[in-house]
């Protein structure tokens, strides 16, 4: 009879260790996390390597969600972008779906009773499977991936568990891309203000705070943005002043 360790070599690769060809991206993908500032194309360095070390997965797609809610598409191949555009327009598909569930199956989309108006459509295109997955951080849910592939019940429980760590990098360097975007415009929006800020004072010879209250009022008067009013006077020195009393 075989011994223990005779069995432990014949289970499959991916049931035995499912996350240790991801594990040695990880390193690299954290100093590209570290100087890049594109979430979009962090994600896209993602999504290929859950095409590489996903079992079963030929095509990868992603949605990322704005502060709005708007969502932005990132793909590494047209396939992909066309089923995620797919879903959207006909408002079902497993993508949606993992926006509120962590994890979406499909084993065939050929017998497929959850998207009619998808499910068709994608085995026309010749994508038989599909693996999504919710993206979500501590603050909630940033987006999805999705993963195809041209094979009925091309993913494993294996591949579930490999798809859940690289769906874990995704949310975090969406994450965080996001708040030092969101960190970097705040702090761009105070060096404009405060440069319009000098030049009113210098202008109308008033202090920092009538400069301020000045600005807000433009804002309000012509329904711009105050950082707007703020960088067309910084950079062009045009400034409309609201209406006063006497006008």
């Amino acid at each position: 009879m075989p011994g223990p360790d005779q069995n432990r070599e014949a289970m499959p690769s991916d049931e035995m260790t499912p996350v240790d060809g991801v594990s040695h991206h990880l390193a690299g993908l954290a100093r590209l996390l570290e100087a890049e500032d594109d979430a979009a194309l962090v994600v896209q360095q993602i999504l290929r390597l859950a095409e590489n070390e996903v079992p079963g997965a030929v095509h990868a797609g992603a949605t990322m969600l704005g502060q709005d809610g708007a969502p932005t598409p990132v793909y590494t191949g047209d396939l992909a972008a066309r089923l995620d555009a797919l879903q959207y327009d006909v408002g079902q598909g497993p993508c949606l779906d993992a926006l509120l569930a962590d994890t979406v199956r499909a084993d065939d989309l050929a017998y497929e009773s959850r998207w009619p108006r998808f499910a068709p459509v994608a085995v026309a295109r010749g994508v038989r499977s599909v693996l999504a997955f919710r993206l979500s951080v501590r603050i909630g849910t940033v987006g999805a991936l999705s993963l195809y592939s041209p094979k009925p019940y091309a993913f494993t429980a294996g591949a579930e568990r490999v798809g859940r760590s690289v769906a874990a990098c995704a949310a975090i360097a969406m994450a965080t891309v996001g708040e030092r975007s969101q960190l970097r415009n705040a702090l761009e929006s105070r060096d404009v203000i405060g440069q319009a800020k000098g030049i009113l004072m210098e202008r109308y010879r008033i202090d920092a705070q009538e400069a301020f209250a000045l600005l807000s009022a433009s804002s309000q008067h012509t329904n711009v943005k105050l950082r707007d009013v703020a960088e067309r006077l910084a950079k062009t020195g045009e400034f409309t002043p609201p209406p006063t009393d006497r006008d």
